[in-house]
């Protein structure tokens, strides 16, 4: 099936799915996305199946227990921030 519709950014950059496509993804208000450009004109966005993030979470998280602390956990989330802001 190709559905084919266009859409337009708001002032926020808001971008809405036009119905029809949310209605072929199964997509309704809490469903999460991953955007990515491909180039300047191309940006493609997957749909993220919530139960598929918290089994491969809960599967890094059994194997770093007891590697990590909850200080470690915070220092690298912070080192992360500081790297992504000066990019």
């Amino acid at each position: 099936m190709e559905i084919i519709d266009t859409t337009k950014m708001s002032t926020r950059g808001q971008v809405i799915i036009p119905k029809d496509i949310r209605n072929y993804i199964g997509a309704d208000k809490n469903t999460l996305f991953t955007v990515m450009p491909l180039d300047k004109e191309t940006i493609i966005m997957k749909k993220l199946d919530k139960k598929s993030v918290l089994q491969e979470f809960m599967v890094i998280r059994e194997t770093n227990k007891g590697k990590l602390s909850s200080g470690d956990i915070g220092d690298e989330i912070t080192e992360y921030r500081k790297n992504k802001n000066r990019d």
